[in-house]
């Protein structure tokens, strides 16, 4: 990653005070995050011993326990003092150590974040030791936009390599930091709002599947109104009666003119199909990645998909 040559040893010393233990005098990790593997062996570089303990079939998929030793590294930490060393660097304006440390035990509350409650919590036995105790094993280290700012900033080219595991913690800090991202987030990842309507993606099975918007209400007269407005943007609405509802509805060739002219649009699609062909019913899946192979347009960039599978 070309870091300067002190910053190894900060995601070192850091891992160390979080996640990071010890086995036959070496560095040892246990983790069921991929991106955590990555993350942590970029600081602990060199010969590894790298052994999977367990696999768990749950209904999202498998969960992998991955146990890693760095072979080529000595502990030279206690806990407590990695967790002393920490709070001194940070003491002196070194935020690398504390992005390590929310990395491993940051506690994620991205409710808080998306209402703009930004709050820099790390799980801790002591928590009086890193900052105000929130709770039993909870610290409250800093608040403030400005704190999440500096951690993204101390990241350096560390902050490529998270973005590329798509790790949710660094999501969040995203979130914290970037406006247009964190709008991106809070749209419903199955609504899109066409000129000021909200309408809700489905997908249809029907004859090869297809892909349509929908907005519900149970006034005749609202039916018509918005199907008049979408007309008005040049889309073709149909009407139609389903139970106690009207459902005004566009199809997939509106959907893919608007993509084409809209970016939120396009994302919201994207994500859209995107879950669906990773957690859809079969026939969900089947009909997403049609739509996804028919129409490069909606392929996902790495962070938007980092986005969906932290949400």
């Amino acid at each position: 990653m070309r870091l300067p040559q002190e910053k190894p040893e900060l995601l070192q010393l850091v891992w160390r005070a979080s996640d990071e233990s010890e086995l036959d005098g070496r560095p040892f990790m246990s983790t069921t995050r991929p991106w955590q593997v990555f993350a942590w062996a970029a600081a602990r570089y060199g010969a590894l011993r790298i052994h999977i303990t367990l696999a768990n079939l749950t209904r999202k998929g498998v969960s992998v326990s991955v146990c890693l030793r760095a072979n080529s590294w000595g502990q030279r930490w206690s806990k407590d003092e990695a967790v002393d060393l920490v709070i001194s660097h940070f003491g002196h304006g070194e935020w690398m150590p504390l992005l390590a440390m929310w990395l491993g035990d940051g506690k994620v509350k991205w409710r808080g974040m998306l209402s703009g409650r930004y709050e820099l919590v790390i799980a801790a036995k002591e928590p009086w030791r890193l900052g105000l105790g929130v709770g039993t094993h909870e610290a409250l280290v800093a608040t403030g936009k400005e704190a999440f700012i500096k951690l993204r900033e101390a990241a350096s080219a560390y902050g490529v390599l998270l973005d590329l595991l798509r790790a949710h913690k660094w999501v969040n800090i995203k979130l914290a930091t970037d406006d247009n991202f964190k709008a991106a987030a809070k749209q419903n990842k199955n609504s899109i709002t066409v000129e000021g309507v909200v309408m809700y993606l489905r997908l249809v099975s029907g004859r090869g599947g297809s892909l349509l918007a929908e907005h519900y209400t149970r006034d005749v007269g609202k039916a018509l109104e918005v199907a008049e407005k979408l007309k008005a943007a040049g889309l073709r609405p149909n009407v139609v009666r389903s139970g106690p509802n009207y459902v005004v509805y566009i199809a997939t060739a509106d959907l893919l003119r608007l993509a084409e002219r809209d970016e939120t649009v396009r994302k919201a699609i994207a994500l859209y199909l995107a879950e669906k062909a990773k957690d859809g019913t079969p026939r969900q899946r089947e009909i997403a990645e049609k739509i996804l192979k028919r129409h490069p347009l909606f392929q996902t960039q790495p962070l938007e998909v980092g986005i969906l599978n932290w949400l």
